[in-house]
């Protein structure tokens, strides 16, 4: 029923007031069993974001389960109006579960100066994400 109440917000509020329900938006979500795809990628979106601001979104590609990512991009590839965000969140998805970097973490110095794009395209495009993040709420 909380869910139902946070869906109606979102698609009542303005995108620059969207992260005032997101988090719970987030919190929801994770707690459902046999997450719908859509709930996937907004979980997926906003880690995304979120793990930028905090400590760089290569650890978002580390941490985040292959399928999570993988959900992610299959659902953007369905909205022509964010192929840029789609453009941008595959071009960090690296292999960073192989086993050569499974002891020491040395990946590839192209891959952390992608994350440094990314980190910087992210911080200033945040409300274009906060509209994706509301548009899969509303469109779900």
């Amino acid at each position: 029923m909380y869910l139902d109440d946070l869906i109606k917000q979102a698609e009542e509020t303005t995108p620059e007031k969207f992260y005032l329900i997101e988090t719970d938006l987030f919190i929801e979500f994770y707690y459902l069993e046999n997450k719908p795809s859509f709930a996937v990628a907004f979980m997926g979106i906003s880690s995304w974001m979120g793990t930028s601001q905090r400590s760089g979104v290569w650890t978002y590609y580390e941490s985040t389960d292959r399928e999570i990512i993988s959900v992610t991009i299959e659902y953007l590839k369905n909205y022509n109006q964010y192929d840029e965000l789609l453009k941008m969140y595959m071009l960090g998805n690296h292999d960073y579960w192989d086993e050569k970097y499974q002891d020491n973490y040395e990946y590839p110095q192209e891959w952390i100066d992608e994350s440094e794009i990314i980190d910087q395209w992210i911080d200033q495009n945040e409300l274009e994400i906060y509209k994706l993040l509301q548009f899969i709420i509303v469109e779900k």
